[in-house]
């Protein structure tokens, strides 16, 4: 069986646009999101990482590039986190972040010229802005002549290649616009996007449930529509969805030998929880472990499939626990969250014993009168890893209105939480998920979840340590350290996230220790300044497929 390297590339900016438009699974919604997204109007699309967001935002672009009535333009933030230093140092970050964001959306603009054939010299020549943009990103932008370019420049120029190119509106597709989680960059974008917006150019941007931070005079549902694009489980057409990702990308004979046992399939299927590049990445993993066995891959050998899926869970936590130093204000909820979704599952596992397959929980219903503020945010955060989906409110009268989070259903694997039973095998675990009552939660109270601890102990906000000695701030309002006496300043997201230990990203034990042993990488920068992936080619089984992952890996990281 040969499945190609390129086929595991589950993010759709990575791929050639042959292979990203034979590739791609439709999304159940596709029509109605694809055409929010094409028409007028400012749309915010809401999913956490590797829903599927960035394949949408490229239909899109290209349904926009065929139909020649609007000139879609598609620019990707996920480098915004690189400006964030120069908010920390007092450098005029408010300012130099948005010549960045107008710069990128002038790149943008000129790549949408080159695939139309047409060639317009907009305010700022192409290879300037290109120059600008990287020097902004690695804070070597000292000797450049300032620009100062503006939001009517930009408007201007637009208005110019429409009127030239014969195109009526312009759709401004901006990826990973909130990716970072600067609250001073999220408002300073959000302000842009806000202002963009006119009768002939129409925003459109990609966010993260949770974790984005709005300016004051943003509203959503007021200055943009909402939608979210996240594939649920239990909604109808899920498992058909998710079997597209890879019969698009895979070999017929891949897919025979896949398909021996097809519930292994639904299994995956379902441990992905509605997020297409976790499912990738576990039959990644499964198929790179069958390539060590003499025989190769013969198949899906279900105890290694148990074990992998267990393996995804401990990824997802990672990704949550990397929240603590993207969003170090809520390092307490990072810290004690992990405890309280424990618990949840816990709870769940409690209401599961001895009830039929059909009555199975897959959710817990928490009191929306008992809901505190802190409690809601520390859902948010899990729903920006994936950890948790929110089903909305359900009225129970007497008993009182409940908000339903459903459990990522790895975590639930992991914990071994449905059925009630020692040895649960897959055809039980696709048999619970698949036919279960919809109506079946398990009601939790704060306090349970708690562990009967109050929610101002567990979830205090934490203030930035003094960066010369690393003392706590005695309150919020101290100008010195109390340990010191240092001026205590911010520190930078950026830097901290650059330095740590590449355990962080999510990888196996086993390959982070080849790493170390076979090369001179230690922290998450050392992946990022490795030129043409020369360390970590010098691995064992690190070829130019996994180079490249594990440097899209650390990208992602401090994005």
């Amino acid at each position: 069986m040969s499945v190609r390297p390129e086929a595991f590339i589950e993010q759709a900016e990575y791929l050639d646009r042959q292979s990203f438009l034979d590739w791609g699974a439709d999304h159940p919604d596709e029509s109605t999101i694809i055409r929010k997204l094409t028409q007028g109007g400012a749309k915010l699309i809401s999913g956490p990482r590797g829903c599927g967001k960035t394949t949408l935002m490229l239909k899109a672009y290209n349904k926009l590039l065929s139909d020649n009535v609007a000139l879609p333009v598609y620019v990707n933030f996920k480098r915004s986190l690189s400006i964030e230093p120069l908010y920390v140092s007092g450098d005029r970050g408010t300012y130099h972040f948005n010549q960045w964001i107008l710069l990128k959306v002038y790149e943008g603009l000129y790549q949408s010229l080159a695939e139309i054939q047409n060639s317009i010299e907009l305010s700022i020549p192409r290879s300037e802005a290109a120059s600008r943009i990287a020097a902004l990103e690695f804070s070597n932008y000292a000797g450049l002549p300032e620009l100062d370019l503006t939001i009517d420049w930009l408007e201007t120029d637009i208005l110019r290649v429409l009127e030239k190119c014969g195109r009526s509106r312009c759709v401004l597709l901006l990826d990973d616009a909130a990716h970072a989680f600067s609250p001073e960059q999220q408002r300073d974008f959000f302000d842009f996007f806000r202002q963009i917006k006119t009768r002939e150019i129409s925003p459109k941007a990609a966010i993260y449930p949770g974790v984005t931070s709005y300016s004051s005079s943003f509203h959503v549902g007021h200055d943009a529509e909402e939608i979210d694009v996240w594939v649920k489980p239990e909604r109808p057409g899920y498992l058909q969805f998710m079997r597209r990702v890879i019969e698009g990308r895979f070999p017929s004979d891949a897919l025979d030998v896949l398909y021996r046992d097809k519930k292994v399939v639904d299994f995956l299927c379902y441990s992905a929880f509605g997020i297409p590049r976790a499912f990738l990445n576990i039959l990644q993993s499964l198929l790179d472990s069958a390539d060590d066995d003499e025989g190769g891959f013969t198949g899906l050998k279900r105890r290694q499939v148990l074990a992998e899926v267990k393996e995804h869970y401990q990824n997802t936590l990672k990704l949550f626990r990397s929240l603590n130093d993207k969003v170090p204000t809520y390092r307490n909820f990072i810290e004690n969250g992990e405890l309280v979704f424990g618990v949840g599952v816990d709870l769940i596992k409690e209401y599961n014993k001895n009830k039929p397959v059909a009555k199975q929980s897959v959710s817990i219903a928490i009191n929306v009168a008992d809901m505190s503020q802190e409690l809601a945010r520390l859902f948010s955060l899990f729903q920006y890893a994936g950890l948790c989906i929110s089903k909305g409110v359900v009225s129970r009268g007497e008993k009182g209105r409940f908000e339903i989070f459903s459990v990522h259903y790895s975590a639930l694997v992991n914990a071994n939480a449905l059925l009630g039973r020692k040895a649960v095998n897959i055809d039980d675990y696709v048999e619970a998920f698949s036919s279960r009552d919809a109506h079946e939660f398990t009601r939790v109270s704060p306090q349970a979840l708690m562990n009967g601890r109050s929610v101002g102990e567990l979830f205090e906000l934490s203030l930035p340590p003094c960066s010369v000695c690393g003392a706590p701030r005695i309150n919020k309002d101290a100008k010195f350290c109390a340990n010191c006496g240092s001026k205590l300043t911010a520190s930078s997201t950026y830097k901290q996230l650059i330095s740590r230990d590449i355990s962080a990203l999510p990888l196996t034990e086993s390959r982070v220790a080849k790493i170390k042993a076979q090369s001179s990488i230690r922290q998450v920068k050392d992946i990022l300044l490795d030129k043409e992936h020369k360390q970590l080619r010098s691995v064992e089984r690190v070829g130019p497929f996994w180079a490249e992952r594990i440097v899209r890996l650390a990208e992602e990281f401090v994005e």
